[in-house]
């Protein structure tokens, strides 16, 4: 009999909390939005990338000294699977508009003058592990490790980069409804690691470049 009066007494509260939670749900002024589980997004952006080259030459120029910064507009296309609202693996690739704008100092401007032309292509991509934590259920911050390649077609005429590294970027996301957000982030796309040093028999110079991207879009969550 004891039993049977507990097991109505918990069913019954059971009930009411049922109720009243619904019921508040259904009443609260800002509609409660559920964190995204997982599953597969593609993602639309624009990126905007920065090149820094830097070349010191001690033979047959010693001293010479070049560096060049080269701007670049991109479309960044990205597409992912949400393994839960933690983790996430991602694909992304760059490609650029048009024609890089670029800046050139040097310390024998006379007899290296800045070049006429462009540099006229940049693409990159990059594949990463995309740790997550959710704030909200509508904010997050994520951080982006991984591995990715670029490449950019120099001036005049020959590549200036076409190699690929270790990359890492931070970045946040904002839900509008479940199934679209905006993020924004920004990504280290590849460093030579210091000083790469060129040896020939006419030639000795060191050069380090390095890319990274500020992006921004929008993703889908199927």
């Amino acid at each position: 009999m004891t039993k049977k009066i507990l097991l109505s007494t918990a069913l019954a509260v059971t009930l009411s909390s049922s109720s009243f939670a619904e019921e508040y749900i259904n009443t609260a002024p800002v509609p409660i939005m559920p964190v995204y589980n997982g599953g597969f997004y593609l993602g639309l952006g624009y990126g905007y990338a920065s090149v820094s080259d830097d070349y010191l030459e001690y033979f047959p120029n010693e001293g010479l000294s070049i560096q060049t910064e080269i701007d670049y507009s991109s479309a960044m296309l990205q597409a992912g699977f949400r393994y839960s609202p933690f983790i996430s693996f991602e694909l992304r690739y760059w490609l650029s508009f048009g024609d890089g704008s670029y800046d050139i100092d040097s310390n024998y401007p006379p007899l290296y003058p800045t070049p006429s032309g462009s540099y006229d292509e940049f693409d990159a991509w990059a594949i990463y592990l995309k740790p997550t934590y959710p704030f909200t259920p509508e904010f997050s911050a994520y951080g982006l490790l991984g591995f990715s390649g670029a490449y950019i077609s120099g001036e005049p005429g020959w590549d200036l980069l076409d190699n690929s590294g270790f990359s890492w970027g931070l970045g946040g996301s904002y839900n509008i409804t479940t199934e679209i957000e905006v993020f924004v982030d920004y990504v280290w796309l590849y460093d030579s690691m210091g000083e790469s040093r060129y040896d020939y028999y006419d030639a000795s110079s060191n050069q380090d470049i390095s890319v990274d991207s500020f992006n921004i879009g929008v993703g889908y969550r199927f």
